[in-house]
């Protein structure tokens, strides 16, 4: 026992050796350096779409050239590709010389912007300490990516907050208020003409997407954390300063503009014809007398893998925006493997309840998802189109097999002898 109090005497003195070691030799800044945030513009990839966000400590008086990342993550991972679609992959904080990022960003021809923060030097090195901090503990560096709370741009606007504890100020800005973060998410994603991934998207995202965002959580998005902090002021000997000093490009850089995709291409077009196809057919189907299952297989099979998509999105995953998803509402799993037994001929009384279902979900559906894009109202109306006919069809179809087995049911059957007839 005596013993083991000596090691742990022992211990203790080590770890206050070592704590005086690292605060001695951690660096300090001088007068001459600066904070700021850097914004690249979006990419033409799906993954650099919402641009980017890096802070900077510059000092070239202590030689201190640190542009920090929070978006970089490992490929060499093991199960990298599962534990991307779990949202499971671990993202990293790691800085470089800022002239390494400006080579790779203007080769890629994305404009990089600078906010110079007007900050005091004290708060200056509470940001450089807390970010060494960050950096030597693994545990911290490494983090679980949030794509609304906890990615790249949220990261730098939490290590301001921290530097500058209470004196900042977010101005309220009416272009940043009353909108939802799948609508922002739309807004960068329609920017870029990504209008394919975007309709994925949204169909995996669930509720917590359509939640109002204040300004502060509207800065998950990299421009928009631009212009909060370009707005934003710093009070200071009882004086609100603005907490940019100086804005200004790192490089001259010629903006390329964006073609569209051409309009036949588009989503949009595409699901308007399959919705106007399929009106055609079933109003075909209508004429003929026809049930269709054909049609119906291809449409509603496609519409419940989706549904066991969603499913495992919001069961099997820890996205953290993919649960209580409403487009399972007219992207039903039992669609797969159910809609397989239908039969043209011999059918069941079963199948015009399961139409009744189906046409309710996508009704429900319907007011859900006309927020999101009209992509989407688009899919679940053709899938309710189908719906309403057959639960008029089978109805009708049900009602006419009973009215003729009353009429059959008891009636002796009469043979007719043409031999006897003169």
């Amino acid at each position: 026992m005596k013993n083991l109090n000596i090691l742990s005497k022992i211990i203790l003195l080590f770890c206050f050796l070592g704590s005086c070691f690292l605060s001695a030799n951690a660096q300090k800044l001088s007068e001459s350096a600066k904070v700021s945030v850097i914004t690249i513009d979006p990419g033409k990839e799906l993954n650099d779409v919402f641009g980017h966000s890096l802070l900077w400590i510059y000092d070239p008086a202590n030689g201190i050239d640190r542009a920090y990342n929070w978006g970089v993550y490992d490929f060499s991972t093991p199960n990298f590709y599962w534990k991307f679609i779990q949202g499971t992959l671990p993202y990293k904080m790691e800085y470089r010389p800022i002239g390494d990022y400006i080579a790779y960003y203007q080769y890629m021809k994305r404009g990089m912007s600078e906010q110079v923060l007007d900050m005091a030097l004290a708060q200056k090195q509470r940001i450089l300490d807390e970010l060494d901090k960050t950096y030597n503990d693994p545990a911290k560096r490494i983090y679980q990516y949030k794509f609304f709370t906890d990615n790249c741009a949220t990261r730098v606007r939490e290590a301001i907050v921290v530097a500058c504890t209470d004196s900042v100020h977010f101005a309220n800005l009416q272009t940043m208020s009353d909108t939802t973060f799948r609508q922002w998410m739309n807004k960068s994603l329609y920017a870029g003409d990504m209008r394919w991934p975007a309709v994925a998207m949204n169909i995996a995202l669930g509720s917590e997407a359509d939640e109002r965002t204040t300004q502060f959580e509207a800065n998950y998005i990299p421009a928009n954390l631009h212009r909060s902090l370009g707005a934003a002021k710093r009070m200071t000997h009882r004086v609100l300063r603005y907490l940019v000093d100086t804005e200004a490009p790192l490089f001259p850089l010629v903006k390329e503009e964006v073609k569209p995709m051409p309009f036949f291409l588009q989503p949009a077009f595409f699901f308007l014809m399959v919705l106007l196809f399929t009106c055609w057919k079933t109003y075909d189907h209508w004429k003929r007398r026809q049930k269709g299952y054909k049609l119906d297989k291809i449409l509603f099979s496609i519409a419940g893998f989706i549904g066991w998509i969603l499913v495992f999105l919001w069961f099997g995953t820890n996205h953290g925006v993919t649960e209580n998803n409403k487009n399972i509402l007219w992207a039903l799993p039992f669609h797969l493997p159910l809609i397989f037994r239908l039969r043209e001929k011999n059918g069941e009384d079963w199948y015009v309840y399961y139409f009744v279902v189906t046409g309710v979900a996508s009704a429900l559906a319907l007011v859900f998802v006309a927020p999101y894009m009209i992509e989407l109202v688009l899919i679940v109306l053709t899938l309710l189109v189908r719906s309403m006919y057959h639960v008029g069809f089978e109805r009708e179809h049900r009602l006419t097999m009973n009215k003729f087995r009353k009429v059959i049911k008891g009636r002796k059957m009469q043979v007719i002898n043409y031999d006897n007839e003169e």
